[in-house]
């Protein structure tokens, strides 16, 4: 599958035709090269697409009305080829429009258009669904990009924190074997920083839900800004990295979460899914600012 390209004098940004998976945000300056690139000793992808679901769907099946769906872990969309719908210097758009198979999986028709948006020196990636059915339709949106932590040699991932726009109370969700569990447990302690410390992932990823920030900082051990991550108006966020030794973190707005333990609910009264009314557009976008 096809690769491609946009570029400005800030930053250049590679796209895979998989997934219209983002695979690589690179200084034009230096040739830094900011996203993770999918070792697979560690974490084999670099930037997912989640649609229709987030995360895992309890023993990988949902239910919408009387019909069971199988469903694995983030849904379809980042295996799936996307269309080039456009390809100029600084833009691309992309699109996944159901199909046969997407209707075997999931009972709706859809479009979901992604944008790559390149101004100065930030990226913003921008989120269009679409609704084709002759009735309302239900999903979850997400995004699941990875960032080289640490970005030098002399470094550690631990020397590295992330700031957030406003001190914390909300406590993360806490989850077992990938599915909510029930509770919570405090990480900001009334602070608005964590440190990306060695034992941060232990108990798989941290998920917020109503976040009082609207962006947050990467910082390095003198202090500095590396990159700012904006997710205004998106209800979850997780942050994740594989292990201890996992030199990357991902940060990742959501529009959903995954299931809870031993969940049996409708695919529709799932917490966070969106419903898009016959006729409708639903947009959302996050941005990454190079510092």
């Amino acid at each position: 599958m096809s690769q491609f390209f946009i570029e400005n004098n800030f930053l250049k940004v590679g796209i895979n035709q998989v997934g219209a998976e983002l695979v690589s945000l690179q200084s034009v300056e230096d040739g830094t090269e900011y996203l993770w690139q999918a070792d697979p000793k560690f974490w084999g992808r670099h930037s997912c697409v989640l649609f229709p679901y987030i995360g895992k769907v309890w023993e990988d099946k949902f239910h919408i009305g009387e019909k069971t769906y199988q469903g694995k872990q983030h849904g379809f969309a980042r295996n799936m080829p996307f269309k080039q719908i456009l390809l100029e210097k600084e833009k691309a758009i992309f699109q996944l429009k159901y199909n046969e198979k997407t209707l075997d999986e999931y009972p709706y028709k859809f479009s979901l258009l992604m944008k790559y948006v390149l101004e100065k020196n930030q990226l913003q990636i921008i989120y269009e669904v679409a609704n084709l059915d002759d009735q309302p339709i239900y999903f979850s949106l997400g995004a699941h990009p990875a960032f080289n932590v640490p970005l030098k040699k002399n470094e550690k991932r631990s020397d590295y924190s992330l700031e957030f726009e406003k001190v914390e109370k909300v406590k993360t969700l806490e989850i077992t074997d990938g599915f909510l569990d029930g509770n919570s447990r405090d990480v900001f302690k009334g602070k608005n920083t964590i440190q990306i410390s060695d034992d941060l992932f232990e108990k798989d990823a941290l998920v917020f839900k109503n976040l009082e920030s609207n962006f947050l900082h990467l910082k390095n051990s003198a202090g500095e800004k590396v990159w700012t991550f904006t997710f205004e108006g998106i209800p979850y966020l997780g942050i994740w990295s594989q292990h201890e030794a996992s030199p990357f973190v991902c940060i990742e707005p959501w529009f959903g979460v995954a299931d809870e333990l031993n969940a049996s609910w409708d695919f529709r009264e799932k917490e966070g899914v969106v419903e898009l009314r016959v006729g409708g557009k639903f947009e959302c976008k996050h941005t990454v600012i190079i510092h």
